[in-house]
């Protein structure tokens, strides 16, 4: 299985039939969204501990579930109009509003050339998706990825 290489893995590349699922996990929950973008740039192909240029990034959604779901459709948003492969954030801020939740990243980045290989993320998707806090184990979200 592949992850990240800290000594506990703070984030899971899951099997999954057809498509593309991880696990993230974190203390807390910007830590937890924070290690989805690494899951993210590894199954995209990138390298989830580099990237060149920076983007700033911001979702607000209504629910934690919501959040994660725009979220990684933001980073795929990003992939396509820039032509960079998403590889992780240095900057993760979450604030919960009223009557939302907010995100303030900043994503780093790779270009992709033409005899790069990247994995094409078509969506997010809500089958299968989870953000819950564990006991144990603290904030976790898992999602499947279409390609």
């Amino acid at each position: 299985m592949k992850g990240s290489k800290n000594r506990k893995m703070a984030y899971k590349i899951l099997e999954h039939t057809a498509d593309e699922k991880f696990r993230a996990e974190g203390q807390t929950l910007e830590k937890a969204f924070s290690e989805s973008v690494k899951a993210f740039g590894e199954i995209v192909g990138a390298d989830p501990e580099a990237g060149r240029y920076r983007h700033k990034i911001k979702v607000e959604s209504e629910s934690h579930e919501a959040l994660l779901f725009d979220f990684l459709n933001k980073l795929i948003f990003l992939q396509d109009t820039e032509g960079v492969a998403v590889c992780q954030t240095d900057k993760l801020e979450l604030e919960e509003k009223e009557d939302s939740y907010c995100i303030k990243a900043t994503i780093w980045a790779d270009s992709i050339d033409r005899e790069d290989s990247f994995l094409d993320i078509k969506a997010p998707t809500y089958n299968e998706m989870n953000v819950d806090y564990e006991e144990n184990e603290g904030w976790v979200l898992e999602a499947v990825l279409d390609i």
